[in-house]
Order: C-alpha cells, then structure tokens, then sequence
C-alpha cells in the first residue's frame, strides 16, 4: 500500500489521535450510514464529520467526558468491524516530526546529564558550543557583518517577544 494508507483493512484504524481530536478509518464494506449520529450521540462528542472519499471520520471531544477508546468503541460496534487499536497503544498514532524531535532531544540532554553527574545539560552545552564556534570563527577572520534583512527580522522576533504582553489563564 502507499504510504499513509492504512494498511489494516479489517479494523478501525487510529489515523491520528491528540487529547480531544480523533481520526480513524474504517475499511471498504463497513457500515457508515448513521455513523456521525452513533457517534454524536456519545456523551460529550462535540463533532463527528464523516468522510466517504477517504472513508475517515473526525471526532472532536470533551476528554474530560469521554475517551478515544469509548468512541473507537461505538464506532466498532455502530460499522460492523473490530476496534482491536488501543488509543494508547505505541503506533496507533502518528507522532508529528516536532514531538518525535523533542523526544530525541529529551533523550540525548538524559545521556548528557547523566554522563557528567548532572553538571550539564543540553539547555548549557548547545549553547557553549555555539558560542566556542562563533568566537573560532571571528578569530580565524571569517565573521561577516550581518545583513540588514536579517538585523530587521531579528529585531522584530524580539520586539514581538518582549514588547507585547502575553496571553496567560
């Protein structure tokens, strides 16, 4: 199969699962009439949009009132199919590319702390190690002035950061 299909046809699948949002498919010959209705009917279902093209259904939820599991559960039963995907299970969600490199960078400022006694961490050592390279490289004559462009952007992220009060509570 092509990548991002599914590659489970007798089950619903989990297409992507974030607290309060859930995407699933399910498989040709499944029933999906009614399906958004079984679903909404959920206590704490906000929406369910169904999708006969990709054959996916949207659910947006109150986690606070009900689960992943407890939708996969309805919409199982209501089209006939195993919901056999725990919501929870490794795989069954897609992680994006920022969660999977905050992991990895979480993993390796582990090693890190861990390998000097918790003297250092990452949060220290990237930026020495910026700041060793960028001298290196002042010394050895090759620094450049910085561009108007970028002297333009940066003042702006930091006027954006610094000057305007944030949205907290």
């Amino acid at each position: 199969m092509a990548r991002g299909d599914v590659a489970d046809v007798d089950n619903v699948s989990v297409v992507h699962h974030i607290a309060g949002r859930l995407r699933v498919r399910i498989p040709q010959g499944a029933r999906a009439g009614g399906l958004v209705e079984a679903v909404t009917a959920l206590p704490g279902v906000r929406s369910a949009t169904w999708s006969p093209r990709t054959r996916g259904l949207l659910v947006v939820y109150d986690r606070g009132t009900t689960d992943a599991r407890a939708i996969l559960d309805v919409v199982a039963q209501h089209s006939g199919v195993d919901a056999s995907v725990p919501s929870d299970a490794p795989g069954a969600t897609r992680p994006t590319l920022a969660a999977t490199v905050t992991a990895v960078a979480s993993q390796v400022d582990a090693r890190v702390n861990h390998a000097t006694g918790g003297l250092v961490g990452l949060s220290a050592l990237l930026p020495l190690a910026l700041i060793a390279w960028a001298a290196r490289e002042v010394l050895r004559g090759r620094a450049a002035p910085l561009a108007w462009t970028s002297a333009l952007w940066y003042a702006h992220g930091l006027f954006r950061d610094y000057s305007f009060p944030t949205r907290e509570g």
